[in-house]
């Protein structure tokens, strides 16, 4: 990006703005105008400039007040004001309101004025190179999420054939059970992954406050004892033991805990959380996961014996924490605190040297729980 090097004088006396202009003008590419009104003209018909140098008494408007609309004029130029002697004590309150980048006194020896005006122009070539680097980064993170949006949207056709084909194979005569069984192995995994892309979708919207949450009872209790199951052979190798309660209680068959959420987002929630508890958890310890009633909340606590490294405790869910972790992004205690949030309830972690529990609070429905 080409940067602008050009110089403005305003001076209300025209010998000194040719006295500039002798001593300058083969060193800097400048212009000159004679007092205020005609400087504000000539940032409008001439610029852009990237340094702005006016005398401080000038008739009509004094050096501070057109600096000033200069800059309102024009936001990326840098002020530089001549001065008298006598007007000092003026010229260092402009400069403290921070209206001014220098000031120089006249008369002003050349090489006094260059090196000024050469640190204004490395200001003024600092700022627009910060400048263009957020925008590039904007329009890369705008990019990005219209990438990001396009491939949310284009996953799913394709997504809809590899679930509906499996439904229609189903139909043939000549299938036994294992094939009948594959074609719905197919079919659940279309499903999942049509679910991660629309959380995907989901945790975007939350990240920006546009989620607008619709919500059902969901029964938590199904979900739980889901997650027992994917996580059945890391504990049978790692010989944990996995105690779901109900109000501290193993919960019969027909129980259920409901609370008013989306259940793609509670089980996409519950699973970081599980997840999480099963890895900390030394080998040949218990993962407990408690659901319980506590007022108008529905509360989940999952707890395990190992404790959060040091490192991470002060930011256990904020985005990319980890620690300790080879595979670990920081996304999961960050995406369930989101959805936590969502919900309109609430997420918190308790850690020592006898374990850890992690309690999730979520509204819960007028009937929250049958209990074993």
């Amino acid at each position: 990006m080409p940067q602008c090097a050009k110089i403005l004088f305003v001076d209300d006396d025209q010998t000194v703005l040719d006295a500039l202009r002798r001593g300058l003008c083969r060193r800097y590419d400048m212009a000159t105008a004679a007092g205020p009104a005609a400087g504000l003209a000539a940032l409008q018909e001439n610029g852009p400039f990237a340094v702005v140098v006016s005398d401080l008494r000038m008739p009509g408007m004094d050096g501070v007040s057109f600096l000033k609309a200069a800059k309102e004029s024009c936001p990326a130029i840098v002020p530089v004001m001549l001065t008298g002697h006598g007007d000092l004590t003026a010229a260092m309150a402009a400069v403290n309101e921070g209206h001014i980048f220098r000031f120089l006194t006249k008369p002003c020896p050349m090489p006094t004025l260059c090196l000024a005006l050469d640190a204004a122009l490395k200001q003024y070539r600092l700022a627009a190179a910060q400048k263009e680097l957020v925008r590039v980064t904007l329009e890369n993170a705008r990019l990005k999420e219209d990438v990001e949006r396009i491939m949310r949207h284009d996953l799913k056709s394709p997504l809809t054939t590899i679930i509906s084909l499996p439904q229609v194979l189903r139909l043939a005569d000549n299938l036994d059970d294992d094939q009948r069984e594959m074609l719905s192995l197919i079919e659940d995994a279309g499903y999942l992954v049509l679910s991660m892309v629309n959380l995907s979708t989901a945790l975007f919207k939350m990240e920006r406050g546009q989620f607008v949450l619709a919500p059902v009872d969901v029964d938590l209790l199904p979900i739980v004892r889901k997650l027992q199951s994917v996580h059945a052979d890391t504990a049978r190798s790692r010989r944990l033991t996995f105690a779901v309660t109900l109000d501290g209680r193993p919960p019969v068959p027909e129980a259920f805990f409901l609370v008013r959420g989306e259940e793609l987002l509670c089980y996409s929630m519950l699973a970081n959380l599980v997840a999480n508890a099963v890895e900390a958890s030394p080998d040949g310890e218990t993962v407990g996961v408690d659901l319980r009633r506590e007022g108008a909340c529905a509360v989940v606590a999952i707890a395990n014996k190992g404790a959060v490294p040091e490192s991470v405790r002060e930011r256990f869910f904020e985005k990319y924490a980890t620690a300790g972790k080879a595979r670990g992004t920081g996304l999961g205690t960050y995406s369930a605190r989101l959805i936590a949030l969502s919900h309109g309830g609430d997420i918190a972690m308790a850690t020592d040297d006898a374990g850890t529990t992690v309690t999730v609070s979520l509204p819960a429905s007028p009937t929250t729980a049958r209990p074993a």
